[in-house]
């Protein structure tokens, strides 16, 4: 099991230097510097910084890339850059294989196909298991008993799609019926109506706890899964589900939706239900308050990340590496089904 640690740099004016071969982050007390971590290299995992006006030394980051360390630069829940090593791109035969399954139908839509069938029954193991908690209770709910069979449906429909544009439409309408029943099983405190995108709000309103932290739990599988792409030799601006535009890692919120269920919403339904007074600072963005409820959230995630069994950041290098071969041998690609 991988027990490295994520160094989480989210203050602003902050300092990422080395001293002696470790890596130190200080940040400005009045007239002097405070280190506030002092870590070896080889203890860390990632580096993730998530805030702008960080100041990163070169011997940082000669010292992140010698020992693989992913760099991670993060603004507004959405990963922007990252450290990439210099001998990455060294296999193009999965890059050339991946252009040639954009421009074939029916692969690309096998693909896509994949993607959303993982992605969807994930969705219903995540409700099932909620649904059980609650019939321990001697309670029922309705709404989330019939969804669970509504994705069903949705999940056999999807070999009769024409095409990777008609997959996305399966999503959507499937995603519309289980953020339904998520709905049910959040704490009305949060005030969560239904999963928010970025145009649903005008910019001066913000969204409620719940919705933000998804933003934040998604930035981190968004970084996890980024990583494995490059573990694969895979590219991720090329994919098959997601439409292509420059700058946009499609491949990377294509193997992401599978995940998406498991790795972030299941533990973030557990953290609402049981302490959802700890959300609520999220409103009061640009807090003291926020900033410690924003690292509440991306200890939850990678501490659920780490701890399943087997890892889930093993299981997520591990699909990466199998759409790879997929692609080179040309066969089937099966997507990450959690069994409960």
């Amino acid at each position: 099991m991988n027990t490295r640690k994520t160094l989480l740099i989210d203050q602003y004016g902050a300092i990422l230097g080395v001293k002696e071969g470790r890596f130190q982050v200080r940040i400005k007390e009045g007239n002097s510097w405070k280190v506030i971590a002092d870590i070896s290299p080889i203890e860390l995992d990632s580096i993730s910084i998530t805030v702008q006006s960080v100041s990163i030394t070169t011997a940082a980051i000669e010292l992140a890339a010698k020992y693989g360390i992913d760099l991670t630069f993060i603004s507004k829940y959405k990963p922007i850059a990252r450290l990439i090593p210099a001998t990455y791109g060294s296999s193009l035969k999965t890059w050339i294989k991946q252009i040639h399954y954009t421009t074939h139908k029916d692969k690309r839509t096998k693909l896509a196909q994949a993607f959303i069938e993982g992605k969807i029954h994930n969705q219903r193991i995540v409700l099932q298991s909620f649904y059980k908690t609650i019939q321990t209770t001697n309670k029922d709910d309705t709404t989330i008993r019939n969804t669970i069979e509504e994705l069903k449906k949705w999940e056999t429909t999807l070999p009769q799609t024409k095409d990777w544009k008609e997959v996305g439409q399966i999503e959507a309408k499937a995603a519309q019926e289980y953020w339904k029943a998520v709905k049910k099983l959040i704490p009305t405190t949060l005030e969560f109506q239904k999963r928010l995108k970025k145009w649903d709000l005008p910019p001066e309103e913000t969204p409620d706890p719940f919705n933000i932290a998804l933003n934040i739990g998604y930035s981190i599988l968004t970084k996890e899964v980024w990583r494995a792409t490059f573990i694969a030799n895979l590219n991720p601006y090329i994919g098959f589900l997601h439409t292509k535009r420059p700058g946009r890692i499609s491949l990377v919120y294509d193997l992401m939706e599978e995940f998406r269920p498991i790795a972030v919403d299941r533990p973030l339904i557990k953290l609402a239900r049981k302490e959802p007074n700890t959300l609520l600072p999220l409103k009061e963005q640009n807090t003291e308050q926020a900033r410690k409820t924003t690292q509440t959230i991306w200890k939850t995630i990678l501490e659920h990340l780490r701890t399943t069994k087997p890892p889930l950041t093993q299981q997520i290098t591990t699909q990466a590496r199998k759409l790879a071969q997929a692609l080179l041998q040309n066969t089937e690609y099966k997507p990450y089904k959690a069994e409960w």
